[in-house]
């Protein structure tokens, strides 16, 4: 009994990583505008489209982009009648990254976390105030 309970334990020691264990590999993006009900699209550095949606929305998005690597965006907003404009949702490393010298050994500091993504934070909330178009006046 005891050996099995000790082997569990530390298979899940090993094949884990602090950060993978606390919030994983996504992470929650509130985004949002002034006015509401505008028009977004997300795309990664890559120039993909992840996401699209109307704000206000919290989205979804992946931390990490291969190894050691974190994942930026860039997003669109849109609604007619007003100026687009774009902003990024950057990441940042994670403060629960180095909880891996506690927690998640050399195996979750050097493996897990970098490869999930787990390893990064991105920016809790992305929002932009819009501008009306000017009328133009006939000439």
């Amino acid at each position: 009994m005891k050996k099995t309970l000790f082997s569990t334990i530390a298979i899940a020691a090993l094949t884990s990583g602090c950060a993978s264990i606390i919030h994983g590999a996504t992470d929650e993006v509130k985004v949002g505008s002034y006015p509401d009900r505008v028009d977004f699209t997300v795309k990664n550095e890559d120039g993909e489209i992840v996401m699209r949606g109307v704000t206000p929305q919290t989205i979804s998005l992946k931390r990490g982009n291969g190894y050691f690597d974190g994942e930026n965006y860039n997003v669109e907003f849109d609604r007619q009648g007003y100026v687009s404009q774009s902003t990024s949702i950057e990441s940042g490393l994670s403060w629960m990254y180095p909880g891996n010298l506690i927690f998640g050994g050399l195996v979750g500091l050097l493996i897990v976390d970098p490869i999930t993504g787990a390893m990064w934070d991105l920016d809790d909330q992305v929002s932009v105030t819009l501008t009306p178009k000017s009328a133009s006046l006939p000439k």
